[in-house]
């Protein structure tokens, strides 16, 4: 018989990259690789960090943005990037601070967690595999050809439905506009963590809460269900 949490909320789905894992020296080294078969130069870690958001297209779009190109096409070097980032998934990546003790937590107090992300669904698997955290999520949506990306709701609504829980009964935890504006047309309570990649602060995406650790998330629940009532979330 499955444990259920004895308070508020009933599932927990994060984000991914920026928010559970710091894979932004991986994707910066499949990126440099793909733009060096094309003559062009490297970018830092830092740099790739403010190109991360909106699945592989939008990385390799910025990219050539970037670097002021318009004249290479964009699906063979996301082909490229994904074919290169796929050999070394997670030699550089890492947890961030705290996020197995968190998953262990939340996992063992009955939440019910999912993950829902804009990397590719295949490399999502494998990435949860390779830093022995998959175990922890009932039910994962990654970037498929065809089917919507966040911000659409529709990714996190799949999620929700396969992990049986109605959106007032659950948070999404993530580290971007995207994320927020994913939750928010959910009807799903949103918090940001201050560490991630987005390039807006924290505070300016507008989430219901935020934190600058993956520890202080259970304090959050606590401090979401006192300020409001969580059937108060809608789109």
């Amino acid at each position: 018989m499955r444990r259920e949490p004895e308070d508020w909320p009933l599932a927990v789905v994060f984000d991914l990259d920026g928010t559970l894992i710091d894979s932004a020296a991986d994707i910066a080294h499949a990126l440099n690789r793909a733009l060096g078969m094309r003559n062009l130069p490297p970018f830092s870690v830092g740099q790739v960090k403010g190109m991360v958001g909106g699945g592989v297209p939008k990385l390799v779009e910025r990219a050539l943005l970037a670097h002021g190109v318009s004249d290479i096409e964009l699906l063979p070097l996301a082909a490229d990037f994904v074919q290169f980032y796929r050999q070394n998934l997670t030699v550089r990546t890492t947890l961030y601070e705290g996020a197995v003790e968190l998953l262990e937590r939340l996992k063992g107090e009955g939440r019910r967690l999912g993950l829902c992300t804009n990397k590719q669904h295949s490399l999502t698997v494998e990435t949860l595999n390779q830093l022995g955290i998959a175990k922890y999520f009932a039910a994962v949506a990654g970037e498929r050809a065809g089917s919507p990306r966040k911000p659409d709701p529709a990714p996190l609504l799949g999620v929700l439905a396969e992990l049986g829980a109605p959106p007032q009964s659950a948070v999404m935890v993530g580290d971007s506009a995207a994320d927020v504006g994913c939750a928010r047309a959910a009807g799903v309570a949103s918090v940001v963590v201050d560490f991630g990649y987005s390039q807006i602060a924290a505070a300016a995406l507008h989430s219901d809460a935020v934190i600058s650790s993956l520890k202080d998330l259970p304090q959050s629940f606590a401090a979401l269900k006192a300020g409001k009532q969580v059937s108060e979330w809608k789109a």
